[in-house]
C-alpha cells in the first residue's frame, strides 16, 4: 500500500531533499535530448529541473501518492508531465534514456 502525502507541506518541508536532488542532477551530464523518468517525483520541484534541462526533450514523473501528484501537476508544461503511479507497477519497456531517483527507493518494500 502506497504511502500518502501532504504535497503542499511537503514543498515547504523539503529543502534537503531538493539540495540533494540538484546535486545529482548536475551530474547527469544530460544534452538536452534524454527522455527521462522520475520514479517518485513528490510535488515535482526536482522533475522541473529536470526538465528545464531538456529543450528537445521530456521528463516523465509519478509518484504512488495522489497529494504529491496533485501538486507536482501545477507545474507540467510542453515536456513535463506527472502521473500517479506505483514504482511496483511500471510497464514501462525502453521508453526511457534515463531513470532518477531521489529519497525514494528506501520506501520500495519488494526491491526486486
Amino acid at each position: 500500500m502506497p504511502h500518502e502525502f501532504d504535497g503542499k507541506k511537503y514543498e515547504k518541508a523539503s529543502t534537503h531533499q531538493k539540495e540533494w536532488g540538484m546535486k545529482l542532477i548536475a551530474e547527469l551530464g544530460l544534452r538536452g535530448t534524454e527522455r527521462v523518468l522520475d520514479l517518485g517525483c513528490g510535488d515535482g520541484a526536482l522533475t522541473a529541473q529536470i526538465a528545464a534541462h531538456l529543450p528537445r526533450g521530456k521528463a516523465l514523473g509519478i509518484d504512488a501518492s495522489e497529494g504529491m501528484i496533485d501538486v507536482a501537476r501545477q507545474k507540467q508544461t510542453g515536456n513535463l508531465h506527472f502521473v500517479l503511479m506505483d514504482i511496483n507497477e511500471l510497464s514501462f519497456v525502453e521508453e526511457f534514456d534515463v531513470v532518477f531517483s531521489n529519497a525514494t527507493l528506501h520506501w520500495v518494500q519488494d526491491h526486486n
